[in-house]
C-alpha cells in the first residue's frame, strides 16, 4: 500500500510503499518504537517516540495542534484498525504541513515556521 513520508530534516513529502509490517515503519521513520497521531479525517502520522530526546528537525500538521520530531509516516486506517493508504492526496498532505522550529517562551510553545 502506498504510504507518505515526511522528512523534515531534507524539507520533503514522498510518496513510499508500505508492507503492513509495523517493523516496516521503524524502518522508514528511523525508530527503534513509534507513536501515533490521530488526524480529524482518520489518518495518523507515525513518528519516533523518543524524538524529542534526540536532536532533531520538526514538521507541524495542520490538523494536529503540537509540532512533532523527527520523520513522520502517514497511513489510513480501516473500521478493523488495520493500515490503509491515507485517504489524503499527497497534494492536499503538502498544503497541511510546514517545516519550523517549536520554542518554548514564558511557559508557551511558539511555532517558527521555516521560510520558503
Amino acid at each position: 500500500m502506498n504510504a507518505y513520508l515526511i522528512d523534515p530534516f531534507e524539507k520533503t513529502l514522498t510518496e513510499v510503499e508500505y508492507n503492513g509490517d509495523f517493523r516496516e515503519i521503524c524502518r522508514l521513520i528511523d525508530a527503534q518504537v513509534f507513536d501515533v497521531a490521530r488526524l480529524p479525517n482518520g489518518d495518523a502520522i507515525y513518528v519516533d517516540d523518543e524524538g524529542l530526546f534526540k536532536r532533531n528537525e520538526f514538521f507541524k500538521h495542520k490538523g494536529y495542534g503540537n509540532p512533532l520530531a523527527g520523520k513522520g509516516l502517514v497511513l489510513g486506517c480501516d473500521e478493523q484498525g488495520d493500515s490503509t493508504s491515507p485517504s489524503c492526496t499527497l497534494d492536499e498532505l503538502l498544503d497541511q504541513v510546514e517545516f519550523g522550529i517549536p520554542i518554548r517562551v514564558a511557559g508557551k510553545v511558539i511555532w517558527l515556521p521555516e521560510k520558503d
